[in-house]
């Protein structure tokens, strides 16, 4: 498989970012309507040697290309190598591992491309799509690439706290609402909207960790009736959230219900010997499952053929950059965008030779 030039930039740029934590992703358009894309990871030296049993990548390995980089070394084909390692002095250097694969075209990359189930993200699924418009003397690129929306249920919608835009701008910087604003104006619309944002998610923890509890009411001796805790649930989230917001504390629930109910019941429970599910309570699965989305970030970025006519990311150069994480994924898919345009020069070289012929017929005809 050749590599082009495109290529070779791409994974010389990719290399920079190698020394963060975070995922890197790059696409490559082509002209011709088939595309690359490129991974880059800290790896150990068992990986080198071919283990890849929990290698850092978010997609499966098979029928990926790997190169691989030490130091100040150039970029190594011979992968795996069963008897490298780090000499004593070097234990502390990172290797950078680029995992590379060409798809014929973004369908099949669509088709193809998938989180490996180990990883967080597993559930997420990635949309790609481009359209091509021939006009001649120019190509027209339209590309999309969408990631599904955490599914995760929210018993408290954005829309009880945040309007529409000032959801979409909070989690994905879409709409722009702050557009004509000075500094000053700015930062008080978003200390505005970061206190109603916070406190939608402590409102979601809240849920989660009530809902836990009423899982398991009976086991606590001279607890409310459910049917009063029921009712009485909002001014025990009011109580809540003026608690911990103050001391940025542990959201410990059970002196919060104690308080509430005027009661001893939670708290007794809690010193009773039941660790771990006072733990289960405070921290349910579901929030569990809502957080281990968050320790997942793609540093994304793409390269289009041509000039880039628009795009919603941060353009450096010729390349597209967005950072995807769950924030983006919380309140409905999360999509990039951009459009390209490039130059057929064979298109005027084609009516260059047209003009020029007809010319020469003309004067021919003349003499």
């Amino acid at each position: 498989m050749k590599t082009t030039i495109r290529n070779i930039v791409i994974l010389a740029s990719a290399l920079l970012a190698a020394c963060s934590p975070n995922a890197n992703m790059t696409t490559v358009l082509n002209s011709n309507g088939s595309c690359d894309r490129v991974l880059v990871a800290t790896v150990n030296e068992k990986f080198i040697q071919g283990d890849t049993t929990e290698h850092p990548f978010i997609m499966d390995l098979n029928g990926w290309d790997i190169k691989w980089k030490f130091k100040g070394e150039k970029i190594r084909n011979d992968w795996p190598v069963k008897d490298w390692k780090k000499d004593p002095p070097d234990s502390a250097a990172t290797i950078t591992a680029i995992a590379h694969k060409h798809y014929n075209s973004v369908k099949q990359m669509a088709e193809e491309f998938r989180i490996k189930p180990s990883n967080a993200w597993s559930d997420i699924r990635i949309k790609p799509v481009l359209e091509e418009r021939f006009r001649f003397f120019y190509t027209y690129y339209d590309y999309k690439e969408s990631f599904s929306k955490l599914p995760i249920t929210q018993v408290i919608p954005v829309s009880r706290y945040l309007s529409a835009e000032e959801a979409g701008y909070w989690l994905t910087g879409k709409p722009d609402i702050l557009k004509g604003m000075n500094g000053v104006e700015a930062v008080d619309v978003l200390n505005n909207i970061e206190k109603r944002a916070g406190k939608w998610l402590i409102h979601n923890l809240f849920e989660m960790q009530y809902s836990e509890l009423l899982k398991h009411l009976e086991l606590i001796a001279n607890h409310p009736a459910k049917a009063t805790m029921d009712t009485q649930k909002d001014s025990v989230f009011a109580l809540y959230f003026s608690e911990y917001t103050s001391e940025q504390a542990k959201y410990d629930l059970m002196p919060i219900l104690d308080k509430a109910f005027k009661t001893q019941a939670f708290g007794n429970f809690a010193k009773a010997g039941n660790d771990s599910l006072v733990a289960q309570i405070n921290e349910p699965e579901t929030y569990k499952h809502l957080s281990d989305y968050f320790s997942v970030i793609i540093d994304y970025k793409l390269v289009m053929p041509g000039d880039i006519i628009t795009s919603d990311g941060i353009l450096s150069q010729d390349t597209l950059s967005w950072r995807i994480d769950a924030y983006r994924l919380l309140n409905g898919d999360y999509t990039m965008e951009a459009s390209s345009k490039k130059t057929n020069l064979w298109a005027f070289f084609v009516v260059a030779f047209l003009v020029l012929g007809t010319l020469v017929l003309f004067f021919v005809k003349r003499k």
